[in-house]
């Protein structure tokens, strides 16, 4: 009798601690002891023997109902205790469990179940004491046993079946004789047969009980994972009387363990392959794991973690006793951990920095249940840091100190940054000169020009650059050159850059310098006035003999009798022509020789070169030069100041007449000629046949002081490129290929065509 309690009690812990997943499942007996030992008690392997040993093993139990609402709590376990039997002969179940939530709901279903169907057992064996083992087995057990959360099943000592409870026979399907002897083999999986058997022959020979998972076919095919688990039944003299067993359904489990199991298997391999150190600590903030990318950075063994604040000996000596004090600070408040530290390996000499933090894993009421962290080195990013800003702080030097005022500026113009010389100078502080407080520094006569250059700049997205006048924090104002430039991200998004460079000194400098060139060409001019004396007295030598002629003529008409009016008339007609003729001689030779300010006007090159021609003409031919004009019909006017242009001409004239002073034996050819250059400009050239001169002075030619000849002063050349550049003009001179030079200039064409000025000219002359 005593054997089939215990088989009872036995298939029952064995039931719950498997279809649970609880830790613990024991009986005591009710003996009126107040400390009981467990008259039977299983435990999961990862339940320690020191738990046990630390008071599991002896509790002190009251009598409940079947589910109490009380609980008792030894260590981290939850224990649930209820009541077999009240009476003369009672047992107490008690049910350890670690986990938070025990028991679900469905777990106090299943653990109900269980207490009733073993306490009628018990019940039945009491009552049935008469009555022999067998029939006991027969009646009794099978009652109790069909109703058990499980695949119960018997066989005799030799292992082969003999009984298999009801719910077995409906799980697979098939009757008991079929299941009998060896029969029961066909359930199991095909890959797992094998292990199973050879389980169970080591159970035989060993006389104890086990344990080994396999699967089962259901009725319908599909196979599940059981636990199937097997208990020797011995007489008083020790002798094997049957084995009994219990399979129980652990499909779900399994999935979820074997998910479980994944799952650690893919954290752990996260854990272990992410390019980071990761760390966990015990609540007081012993680390127990480093990863592998930790344990190299630490330089340590797992063996060591343990051991201590041992990762403070790699720090730093200046930042030990603050980072450890900010970790025992989070340990007492629980407050994330963040430190930056330098850390030297115990294999390095090299310290590097790290940045290490820490954040608390709390259950339902706060408690710290670990602390998780990372510890990530960034010492190239902190060194690069470093030099960016040491970079940074370099170019904010070198900006601060460039002698402008630089600035940049957003897309719609307004203000955004601006050096210490731009501040300094305008007196604006860095958010005075945001957005568009800079515009209140510029002149207001200046401001609309400047507004209208940067609306120009902005809408064509370009580079440009405009004068302005800008007030200095005294009040003065200055002349700058304002430049800005875009650039363009990726996105399209516009930002400007720019400086803006002083240039009243250089400004007021080219006003002397025009005034300087003003009066150097006036000198020139004069300079000349003695060569063209000849030229001078040749053109008004015509008129005025021309006016002395006309008028003898006059008055010889007007005496006779009767006068002759017609023909008085045609000789003063012809003395006012000359007159005119002599005046405009006068007009053209003060206009050259006198100092007044450029006046630009639309003029006819041919026409101005005619006049000059006219000048020189006396002088040329009393030289012994022989003139030839190419004068373009089709030739643009151009905007210039007549005089200058004139000044021009004549210097290379004069210039040439000079160069052929002493060529002997060939003609002194002097060709002058105009034509179109390109679509935009028009060219003037003088090709004299003199001495010429070495191809590599031909810039040297134009340089003030800088002569050929021994009477020269080096001044008129200078004088025209000064002019023909003031015209937004080049001028040049080569060699020719036989004898002499070309002297040209370019100047830009206006557009406007003067036909037929010259062919009058020529005609009258």
């Amino acid at each position: 009798m005593v054997s089939y309690e215990i088989l009872v009690l036995e298939t029952l812990l064995d039931t719950l601690l498997s279809g649970l997943s609880v830790d613990l499942v024991g009986v005591l007996r009710n003996e009126g002891v107040r400390d009981q030992s467990f008259e039977l008690m299983r435990s999961s392997p990862e339940l320690s023997a020191d738990a046990l040993e630390a008071g599991i093993g002896r509790l002190h139990i009251p009598q409940t109902g079947m589910l109490p609402k009380t609980t008792i709590i030894a260590g981290t376990t939850i224990f649930l205790h209820a009541t077999l039997i009240e009476g003369h002969v009672s047992r107490t179940l008690v049910v350890g469990c670690r986990r938070q939530e025990f028991p679900t709901d469905d777990e106090s279903r299943v653990l109900s179940h269980a207490l009733l169907q073993a306490s009628i057992g018990l019940q039945h064996a009491r009552k049935d004491q008469g009555v022999t083992s067998q029939s006991l087995y027969k009646a009794d057990l099978e009652e109790v046993v069909d109703s058990l959360p499980g695949l119960a099943w018997s066989s005799a000592p030799d292992g082969s079946a003999e009984y298999f409870n009801g719910q077995f026979l409906s799980y697979v399907g098939m009757s008991a004789d079929q299941l009998r002897g060896v029969g029961w083999r066909a359930t199991v999986h095909p890959d797992d047969i094998d292990g199973l058997a050879a389980e169970f022959r080591q159970m035989l020979s060993e006389l104890r009980g086990g344990e080994a998972e396999a699967r089962m076919r259901r009725f319908d095919g599909e196979y599940r994972w059981f636990l199937f688990r097997t208990n020797p039944l011995l007489d008083s003299s020790g002798a094997l009387v049957r084995w009994y067993g219990l399979n129980i359904d652990i499909e779900d489990r399994k999935r979820a363990a074997d998910a479980l199991m994944a799952n650690e298997f893919h954290l752990r391999q996260l854990t272990e392959t992410i390019p980071q150190a990761l760390w966990s600590a015990t609540p007081d903030g012993v680390i127990g794991y480093l990863n592998k990318k930790g344990l190299t950075f630490m330089g340590v063994e797992t063996k060591d973690l343990t051991e201590g604040t041992w990762w403070a000996d790699g720090l730093h000596p200046d930042q030990v006793e603050a980072t450890i004090g900010t970790w025992l600070r989070s340990i007492a408040t629980g407050e994330p951990y963040q430190v930056e530290v330098l850390y030297r390996p115990p294999a390095s000499n090299d310290y590097r920095w790290a940045d290490v933090r820490a954040l608390p894993m709390r259950d339902e009421n706060g408690t710290i249940l670990m602390w998780y962290g990372s510890l990530i080195d960034i010492h190239d990013r902190k060194t690069a840091q470093e030099d960016m800003a040491a970079s940074e702080n370099r170019l904010q030097l070198i900006i601060d100190t460039i002698p402008g005022m630089v600035w940049s500026a957003l897309s719609d113009g307004g203000g955004e940054f601006a050096n210490r010389h731009f501040r300094t100078y305008l007196g604006l502080s860095m958010d005075d000169a945001r957005n568009w407080g800079w515009a209140t520094a510029v002149h207001p006569e200046d401001l609309p020009d400047m507004m209208e250059a940067w609306r120009i700049m902005a809408e064509r997205v370009e580079a440009g650059e405009v004068e302005a006048r800008l007030r200095r924090f005294d009040g003065e104002y200055r002349w700058f050159l304002c430049r800005g430039s875009p650039l363009v991200d990726a996105a399209g998004d516009v930002k400007w850059f720019g400086i803006n460079v002083d240039i009243h000194d250089w400004k007021l400098a080219q006003d002397e310098l025009r005034e300087a060139q003003a009066e150097l060409s006036h000198m020139t001019r004069v300079m000349g006035m003695g060569q063209l004396t000849a030229a001078i007295a040749h053109e008004l030598a015509q008129p005025l003999f021309g006016i002395v002629t006309n008028a003898s003529a006059g008055m010889e008409m007007l005496s006779t009798e009767p006068p002759n009016i017609h023909g008085a008339k045609e000789t003063v007609r012809r003395t006012l022509r000359d007159a005119n003729r002599a005046s405009d001689v006068t007009e053209r030779l003060r206009a050259m020789y006198s100092k007044k300010d450029p006046v630009v006007e639309l003029v006819d090159l041919n026409a101005i070169a005619q006049e000059v021609i006219g000048f020189a003409h006396g002088d040329l031919r009393k030289n012994g030069v022989s003139l030839r004009m190419h004068l373009s019909a089709d030739l643009p006017a151009v905007r210039g100041d007549r005089i200058q242009l004139q000044q021009v001409i004549f210097n290379f004239i004069k210039n040439s007449t000079e160069a052929m002073n002493g060529v002997v034996g060939r003609s002194k050819d002097l060709e002058i000629s105009t034509m179109r250059e390109g679509p935009s400009h028009v060219r003037l050239a003088v090709k004299d046949a003199g001495v010429g001169f070495d191809r590599g002075i031909s810039e040297k030619l134009f340089s003030p002081f800088f002569t050929t000849k021994a009477n020269g002063m080096g001044v008129g050349l200078s004088v025209s490129r000064a002019i023909v550049e003031s015209h937004n003009g080049r001028l040049w001179a080569e060699p020719n290929q036989a004898h002499g030079a070309t002297f040209a200039f370019s100047i830009p064409a206006d557009g406007v065509v003067i036909r037929g000025t010259f062919e009058n000219e020529l005609r009258q002359g």
